[in-house]
């Protein structure tokens, strides 16, 4: 880069050097800090100044003016240069553009010059003549962020006023901008370039090398140790094999300021983590970290281009690991440009958009995992608590990270307990490690494990299904084959369950879209398996719930609403139990009820109605259970005024109203 920007100052030019990056990589950093002070040593002097915010080429003389400074000898120099020199002095210590806004300002105040004069115009549009005290030998002038004024000017005027520093006047311009960007402009923003650059070169870090000097700057020695060893480097290093066919993803890894970025969150987040890791298995800790590390560098970029917010953490909180078979991710999905047009024909509805969006932001979580976790055979670890720290600014829950640990380390003892575990996960990390031989022998061993029941999950048999379907004809197996093998599996494992863990439902709510069609079918057999269960245990619930109305009401509104402090989804959440409580049993706890009594029916209500909103069919099943009651209460027998009364009409009666209107 530096030879090339002194090839062009050594020859005749009759254009600019364009200097191209992408933003963020940093070429503005390395024109101040490395080519200029050569430049300077060299006895050339740079003047260098950004575009950015102005409205007219007027202003670009007037910010060279304010950057220019004049060489500290007058040696050698002619009696124009010293005049030039004597004609700046006169204002002092100000600077040439300061001075000429100074003039303007002073002009401007004469009122009845107005009358005969426009100003500011005058002063504006002779802002040219600032260049008769600039020389053009050994004058450098460095134009920044070119790109950022190609939308506010013309570009035929800004191309214009270049032209005039190159040709006319003779000054060397070194012109720095993001290229890729002017080049999704149009054609009338390329004239720019056909007509002013002369020469392009390319600016492209050394991310390694960059990464590593950040690393030992401003960190401790034990992060540095552990972040420029070849895993983490591989993860940021934009010349990864995996990264070769993911051009967006190589182009942001060359933007030091998301590496940065990056860099400084998880900086913090190893620090907690080296708390409650110290006495660990190193290899797992490390695989723990490494895999946290890849995920905040994903979360970065994509924060940091405004495709994920805090608004989106649901999403990333649930995300679960499916079978990949599509190896391409596709990537177009990242432009968000016209998504959501609703003018015209395009008009969409607003329910339409959300779901877009949903599905746009599970394409970027799913990114994130897929392009920067599992290319590198890290485990997948969905740790909330990064999500927030990196998209949020909330600070870190330490707590919470172990949690993720914990759950992460009793996962991998019990996969290396059960050997159908580890090989599902050989599946989806590493398969393509496997020769020819070895994953025929791995499909029929995992047909094997599945028609036993060696899984205790349904997303396990729905991603083991997945690879025994599309990689049936490795065996002997025909389609129907796999498909008996893989219901005998679903049905053994529900052979030892007796009660439903809700959240597996909501799992396979969550991923079934996502979820390879050829594999869905398992998802709907799975479901029909738990409402068998669903069916079996609700008699028994339903004796329970009764006897607990009677006995302990208490213990029933503790299992029926949300407690404080506690994360336990309350009991029959989307189930209308309280529909079948009897008339009789509601009489009978009226008549015999105690305080504490009222005060769970009043949190059953409360909660249950009012604070979690269920769905309208448990709603409206559960009506009569209220009205039932009301009726109850206003029949009560009352041979004298109770306690018990008193907290009914200042509480319970008053809840109920609010329910049934």
């Amino acid at each position: 880069m530096l030879d090339g920007i002194r090839n062009y100052l050594s020859m005749e030019s009759t254009g600019a050097l364009m200097v191209s990056g992408e933003w963020g990589c940093g070429k503005t950093y390395y024109i101040e800090k490395v080519v200029m002070p050569v430049l300077l040593q060299e006895g050339w002097n740079p003047v260098k100044i950004s575009l950015f915010g102005i409205e007219s080429v007027n202003e670009i003389p007037l910010r060279i003016a304010d950057n220019y400074k004049r060489p500290e000898s007058d040696e050698g120099e002619g009696t124009e240069m010293k005049k030039k020199k004597s004609w700046l002095s006169g204002w002092g210590k100000e600077k040439a553009g300061r001075a000429v806004a100074k003039g303007a300002q002073f002009v401007s105040s004469i009122s009845w010059l107005d009358s005969f004069v426009d100003v500011k115009t005058l002063v504006g549009n002779n802002s040219g003549l600032l260049y008769k005290l600039i020389p053009t030998e050994k004058t450098v002038i460095i134009l920044d962020d070119i790109e950022r004024v190609i939308d506010t000017i013309d570009v035929h005027t800004l191309l214009g006023a270049i032209n005039g520093l190159v040709e006319q006047r003779g000054y060397k311009v070194v012109v720095i901008a993001n290229n890729s960007y002017i080049q999704q402009k149009g054609e009338a923003k390329l004239v720019f370039k056909e007509k002013v650059i002369e020469k392009t070169l390319v600016y492209e870090p050394d991310v390694v090398a960059i990464f590593k000097e950040l690393c030992g700057k401003d960190y401790q020695s034990q992060f540095t140790e552990f972040m420029t060893t070849s895993k983490p480097v591989e993860v940021i290093d934009p010349s990864f094999p995996s990264y070769k066919e993911n051009k967006g993803l190589r182009v942001e890894l060359h933007n030091i300021r998301i590496l940065k970025f990056a860099l400084a969150h998880f900086s913090k987040i190893y620090e907690a983590c080296v708390g409650f890791l110290n006495n660990e298995n190193k290899d797992l800790a490390d695989s723990f970290l490494m895999s946290l590390w890849a995920c905040t560098v994903g979360l970065a970029i994509e924060y940091k281009k405004d495709r994920l917010t805090y608004k989106d953490r649901l999403q990333f909180s649930q995300y679960i690991e499916l079978s990949t078979i599509d190896w391409d991710f596709d990537d177009a999905r990242q432009e968000t440009e016209g998504l959501f047009d609703e003018t015209g024909e395009d008009k969409v509805e607003e329910k339409q958009k959300e779901e877009k969006q949903r599905e746009y932001t599970d394409q970027r979580v799913a990114c994130i995992f897929e392009k920067l976790v599992k290319a590198h055979n890290f485990p997948v670890i969905v740790a909330p608590q990064v999500f927030d720290f990196v998209t949020a600014g909330i600070s870190l829950d330490t707590d919470g990270l172990k949690s993720v640990w914990d759950g992460y380390k009793s996962k991998v003892q019990r996969n290396s307990i059960n050997p159908a575990y580890a090989l599902l996960q050989k599946f989806m990390h590493s398969q393509w490690n496997m020769s020819n031989e070895e994953m025929a022998d791995a499909v029929v061993q995992l047909a094997q494990y599945v028609e036993e029941g060696q899984f205790c999950d349904n997303m396990a048999y729905v991603n083991s299904a997945t690879y025994l379907q599309h990689f049936c004809t490795l065996t002997s197996f025909s389609q129907e084959d796999m498909r008996s093998k893989i219901v005998s599996g679903i049905n053994r494992m529900y052979e030892s369950i007796d009660t439903l863990n809700l959240l597996d439902k909501l799992n396979l709510d969550v991923v079934e879209t996502e979820i390879p069609k050829e594999s869905r079918w398992v998802v709907e057999y799975e479901r029909k398996k738990m409402d068998e269960i669903t069916k079996a245990n609700l008699d028994a619930d339903i004796k329970e719930v009764r006897h607990q109305f009677i006995e302990d009401l208490p213990s029933l509104a503790n299992r029926l609403t949300i407690q404080y402090g506690d994360t336990k989804t309350p009991d029959f959440l989307s189930y209308p139990i309280l529909s079948h409580i009897p008339m009789d049993d509601i009489v009978k706890k009226v008549n015999i009820i105690q305080p504490k009594e009222v005060m769970a029916l009043y949190q059953i209500l409360n909660g249950r109605f009012l604070q979690q909103v269920p769905s309208p069919q448990v709603y409206d099943a559960e009506l009569p259970f209220v009205r039932n009651l009301e009726q109850a209460l206003a029949q009560k027998q009352k041979n004298k005024t109770t306690y018990a009364d008193i907290l009914i009409e200042d509480c319970l009666k008053g809840v109920i109203k609010k329910i049934q209107k």
